[in-house]
């Protein structure tokens, strides 16, 4: 259960939270993301995690944690570092998991702080909308650019989105080795159930 109050939201308001920036402490407040949640798509994070083991990653950074969820469900050994726009989300994220060891979560925008941040041998993207791009609302250029910053020579990137995006395997190819990529059907989920998951490894230039 969240810490914070939530309301009942329309489709359409939904969409309308989730795709701003500016109002993600709002989106989380409102309960925009709770669909996240639900038990029909927490399936999510077992298919990132069992990623996360299969390349054997010692540390991840989680970029747009929410409340933490994949932390919940990797392995406790492997460090773990959850950002997010939302304060919101994160103080939830710290009540539910802050107490796990090799465990930070910070509030933050990659956009502006990438440099700032250290580098990991895993960033996990998971479900972040074309309103994240600083330059237009047709390409996730920018943000690969971004995500890559954060990855170590070597590093890997898993990035999920939901299906409706999954032509952006052009922008990755471009600016990595793509080494896998698949879609999932969560059938009983109501809400974006369709989903794409890519896991790339960074090229040095």
């Amino acid at each position: 259960m969240s810490v914070t109050e939530k309301v009942q939201l329309s489709d359409d308001e939904r969409e309308a939270l989730t795709a701003d920036p500016e109002r993600q402490d709002e989106a989380h407040t409102k309960g925009a993301y709770d669909y996240l949640s639900d038990n029909t798509l927490a399936a999510r994070y077992s298919v990132i995690s069992g990623l996360i083991e299969q390349y054997d990653c010692d540390s991840v950074l989680d970029i747009g944690c929410y409340v933490g969820g994949l932390r919940g469900a990797i392995n406790r050994n492997r460090g773990y570092h959850g950002i997010d726009i939302s304060a919101h989300a994160i103080k939830d994220a710290v009540a539910r998991y802050g107490d796990y060891e090799r465990t930070r979560f910070s509030v933050g925008d990659i956009r502006s702080e990438a440099v700032k941040l250290a580098q990991y041998p895993c960033v996990v993207w998971a479900g972040i909308g074309f309103g994240y791009s600083d330059k237009d609302s047709k390409s996730f250029a920018d943000l690969f650019q971004k995500a890559w910053e954060l990855c170590s020579d070597d590093g890997l990137l898993i990035f999920e989105c939901i299906e409706d995006y999954a032509w952006v395997q052009s922008h990755i190819e471009a600016t990595s080795r793509l080494l896998t990529a698949f879609h999932v059907t969560y059938s009983l989920a109501s809400v974006h159930n369709r989903r794409a998951v890519f896991v790339a490894r960074k090229v040095l230039k």
